[in-house]
């Protein structure tokens, strides 16, 4: 009994010591980041699967972001809403919002599918009103978004609005607004909409047919363009997060307060896509090796990974990487499906930088004589 207390302490001695291993990993993954010169006050480039930092200039200064805050007022309208096509009298509230508009009209009727295309591809700054107060009011809709950039983990952003406009306290960084938008992307609905380069919402008893365009212009340049968002004040400047797939990455770039700032990001993703290729170091669930089994009626037992892992790496660096098993050259029976036997673990310059458990894909029950005995007297006495 003391032997299999002992057992069970070193266990889970090596499992703290695995996760701690993991933070620390994770954390640091960031340091392959390359800081850059840029003409904008605030960037970041963002690989947007792994949320790894290619490329950082001043990416945690706190800036004002103008209508790039409408990512944000998107996502949380998308995750809440339980009918996007549903239509309802939009607020008074939201009539005659000064700035970019789509000129909702008192008593109109539209859906918050139809506001969210106004929202992003025509930033329309009535349609942000218009969506917070469908969420009772913009005090508690700007209240979940600040809830939101919490539960990222965020410390540079601040939201007092849910459309941009220069506002004391509303502010973010390079950094925080690209993981805001890594995450939005994950969303079908959300993807869809700022991909579009354009729509129609259809005439109404109130107005006319609105045709809308999206005002991120590199969408109209290069089909792997996928959005998102630009942004105007005369105190935040010429804002953009511009999303960009290609060979397996995606490249989220953000320049806050940067006049050339469809240049800027089209040089940024040039840069990220000439210099960065995305490896595959590990496949999630994938075949390892079999391994010799005693004392059981199996001669071998096949083991798998479990987690896969990915990241954007310099191409010019890619031989500093290096992929280790860790794997002992026999068991003995009893096994378990699914039972821990070894690790893998991927190395950058000869440090871990990554680290897994790897398992078996089936159990193997012990055959000896006298171990089956033992097992029927602990089980029955």
């Amino acid at each position: 009994m003391m032997k299999k207390i002992k057992f069970i302490r070193f266990l889970l001695i090596i499992l703290i010591i695995n996760l701690i291993i993991s933070n620390f990993v994770f954390e640091n993954t960031i340091i392959i980041a390359k800081e850059i010169g840029t003409s904008a006050k605030g960037m970041v480039v963002l690989e947007g699967n792994t949320n790894t930092v290619l490329y950082n200039y001043n990416e945690n200064a706190q800036l004002p972001m103008a209508s790039t805050t409408k990512i944000v007022t998107a996502i949380l309208a998308i995750e809440n809403c339980d009918n996007l096509d549903e239509k309802f009298v939009v607020s008074e509230k939201s009539i005659g919002i000064e700035g970019t508009s789509i000129y909702l009209k008192s008593g109109e009727k539209l859906s918050m599918r139809e506001l969210l295309y106004g929202l992003i591809l025509a930033s329309g700054n009535d349609c942000a009103v218009a969506i917070a107060e469908y969420f009772n009011g913009e005090e508690n809709f700007v209240k979940m978004m600040n809830e939101f950039a919490l539960s990222l983990g965020l410390e540079n952003t601040h939201f007092a609005n849910p459309h941009g406009l220069d506002a004391e306290n509303h502010y973010t960084s390079a950094y925080d607004l690209a993981i805001m938008t890594s995450y939005a992307l994950k969303n079908d609905i959300f993807r869809e909409i700022v991909s579009t380069e354009s729509m129609v919402i259809e005439k109404t008893d109130f107005y006319q047919a609105r045709y809308l365009k999206h005002k991120n212009k590199l969408m109209f340049i290069d089909d792997n363009c996928i959005g998102v968002k630009t942004g105007f004040t005369d105190n935040a400047g010429r804002c953009l997060v511009n999303a960009y797939e290609k060979n397996g990455m995606q490249i989220i770039s953000v320049v806050l307060n940067c006049q050339p700032m469809f240049e800027e990001c089209d040089r940024l993703t040039k840069l990220a896509l000439d210099n960065y290729m995305m490896k595959e170091f590990i496949k999630p669930y994938n075949f390892v090796s079999n391994i010799a089994i005693e004392d059981s009626e199996k001669s071998e037992l096949g083991i798998i990974t479990v987690k896969g892992f990915s990241l954007p790496i310099l191409k010019n660096e890619e031989t500093n990487y290096d992929v280790k098993y860790i794997i002992p050259e026999k068991l003995t029976a009893p096994i378990q499906l699914n039972q821990v036997v070894g690790q893998v673990q991927v190395l950058y310059n000869n440090e871990v930088i990554f680290e897994d458990n790897l398992i078996t894909i089936e159990d193997a029950k012990n055959n000896d004589m006298k171990y089956l005995f033992d097992s029927i007297i602990e089980k029955w006495f």
